[in-house]
């Protein structure tokens, strides 16, 4: 028999990112809101993907370089 796993998806909130960056929450919210970081809208709140997160921080790096 197979057992299916699921993955779980790490989701961050705006606050929850900006404390990690750190930077202002709304400076992640107008990363948002110019599509500069995805984001997911879950009801009327924004998530962010950990993992894109990561590729979308190391993107970044890559681009200064």
């Amino acid at each position: 028999m197979r057992t299916r796993q699921r993955r779980t998806i790490d989701l961050l909130t705006p606050e929850e990112v900006a404390d990690q960056l750190k930077v202002s929450v709304f400076t992640v919210r107008r990363w948002i809101n110019q599509d500069k970081l995805p984001a997911y809208r879950v009801g009327r709140a924004w998530r962010i993907s950990a993992d894109e997160l990561s590729a979308w921080l190391k993107n970044r790096q890559n681009r200064g370089s």
